[in-house]
């Protein structure tokens, strides 16, 4: 039983000595100056935590806090994790946190408190400020500081010219630590566009970047340029055109080495030839044209505003006539198609339109000009003769008293042809080979019409002095005779002949 005893005795004392060579865990912490910070310690006692500050002043046993004005206490995760809160940090709150843990220290936290500098700018006597805006000169090298104040820890200073990083020679002097000051000298050459100056500064960890900012204002001498116009036939226009900052308080145009106005702008003479040229002045300096030689017509003078808005008139002008020939041209181009088209369609209406009959007398005397009869469609014509026709054809058959006398009385050109068929010697004798060879004057006329449509169809259109004569009897039937259908027939056929009525 005692060896039990010695060899428990002898492991409590190893467990001791073990746990008193813990090395506790290490952590840095930054704190902004004003605001609270938090240490969070791994526990497995709550009654049996203690927090220490420098290792020599006890914060709090437990859960009891001894200085409830600048520390806190709560338990987090069940118990397993004690935090201390630090209120209102400052200066004298910077140094090394311990948490203990049933008398062994288990973790440390080194506490830093950062403060942030106050910046400004700090010009030489030769640089003028007014309302923020620093006065510069350009082409002159310039010299301004940048200066941090009672930063903790120092921070570093960089330079900026309108957003982009500044070209110029810095020099950067630290003081001690204890004096909390930086100062940044810059020397750079301004630029007619640049507009605004700044100090960032850099190096704290919790502290946000500072930057001051000031606007500038680049002065520079006139730059100027003489221009020449002419506004009419006899004079010219001289300005003095110059950029500057400040703007020029001072002009001079000068005409053959005299002084002709103190303004920009002045009119003179064209009709004698001279020199002229012009100047300007600021509080940085002043600049002076080249003499410019004029004579009556001065080549090299620029287009006067009215001569530029005459030549865009007449140009406007131009293409509006051009637009207006174009749409001119198309309509006239759709116009005539139409017209084409029309009459090719009345060419092609009018083939179907039959042979005037009826009262329509005005259509049968056109007939006699080839030109104004329009084209018939024969296959028709012959296959369909006129209801009239028909009508009086039918209506004389059908009268005995109206036949007879139309078999009695023959026409005259019927009398001629029967005196002439009685008379034997009068009659040619004819071959019937030949009379079927040699073609009549009428059929030499189709031939030779048959290659031309045009004449074709005029001659097959032109009725005859019989056809007229027969044509006008019907138009007026009680004035002629009457039609036999079978002497109808006998001399005109039944249709089916390709002979034209």
């Amino acid at each position: 039983m005692w060896h039990h005893l010695i060899w428990i005795l002898v492991l409590w004392l190893l467990s001791g000595i073990t746990t008193a060579n813990q090395v506790p865990q290490r952590a840095s912490e930054v704190a902004l100056i004003g605001t609270n910070r938090t240490l969070v310690c791994n526990i497995t006692s709550v009654e049996l935590t203690v927090w220490m500050f420098n290792n020599k002043d006890q914060l709090s046993q437990g859960l009891t806090i001894f200085t409830p004005s600048q520390y806190a206490l709560d338990v987090r995760n069940d118990d397993t994790q004690m935090a201390l809160t630090v209120i209102t940090a400052d200066e004298d709150d910077e140094g090394l946190y311990s948490c203990q843990d049933q008398g062994n220290p288990v973790m440390e936290f080194i506490l830093t408190i950062e403060i942030p500098p106050t910046l400004k700018f700090e010009f030489s006597n030769s640089i003028h400020s007014t309302n923020g805006t620093v006065d510069v000169t350009f082409t002159e090298e310039t010299a301004v500081q940048c200066i941090a104040r009672g930063s903790k820890p120092l921070v570093s200073l960089r330079w900026e010219v309108d957003g982009r990083g500044a070209v110029g020679e810095v020099a950067t002097n630290n003081s001690r630590d204890d004096e909390r000051i930086t100062v940044s000298t810059l020397r750079y050459i301004p630029n007619v566009g640049d507009k605004t100056l700044a100090c960032i500064t850099g190096g704290q960890q919790v502290v946000l970047s500072k930057k001051v900012e000031a606007k500038i204002n680049v002065m520079y001498a006139p730059k100027c340029s003489l221009l020449i116009s002419n506004e009419t036939t006899n004079e010219f226009r001289l300005f003095c055109r110059c950029e500057a900052n400040p703007p020029p308080n001072n002009y001079g145009i000068y005409v053959n080495d005299s002084l002709q106005s103190t303004e920009k702008e002045v009119f003179i003479s064209s009709q004698s030839p001279a020199v002229v040229f012009c100047n300007a002045s600021n509080i940085i300096g002043a600049d002076t044209t080249d003499p410019v030689e004029l004579g009556e017509f001065h080549v090299g003078q620029p287009i006067s505003g009215g001569i530029i808005a005459l030549i865009v008139c007449v140009l406007i002008l131009l293409i509006l006539m051009i637009a207006l020939v174009i749409v001119f041209l198309q309509r006239r181009k759709v116009k005539k198609h139409q017209d084409s088209h029309g009459r090719t369609l009345a060419t092609c209406e009018a083939s179907k339109i039959p042979l005037p009959v009826g009262g329509e007398q005005g259509k049968i005397e056109d007939m006699s000009n080839p030109s104004s009869v329009p084209l018939i469609d024969q296959s028709s014509q012959k296959a369909e003769p006129s209801e009239q026709m028909n009508k009086e054809v039918t209506e004389g058959k059908g009268d005995p008293s109206k036949e007879s006398p139309q078999k009695a009385e023959p026409s005259e050109q019927n009398k001629e042809n029967t005196d002439d068929t009685s008379d034997p010697s009068k009659v040619p004798l004819m071959d019937p080979s030949s009379q079927k060879d040699v073609p009549s004057e009428q059929d030499k006329e189709n031939t030779e019409g048959k290659g031309d449509p045009s004449k074709e169809s005029s001659q097959r259109d032109v009725p005859s002095e019989q056809d007229k004569d027969i044509l006008q009897d019907m138009t007026n039937p009680g004035e002629g005779p009457e039609i036999d259908k079978e002497e109808w027939k006998a001399k005109h056929g039944d249709g089916d002949d390709d002979e034209d009525v």
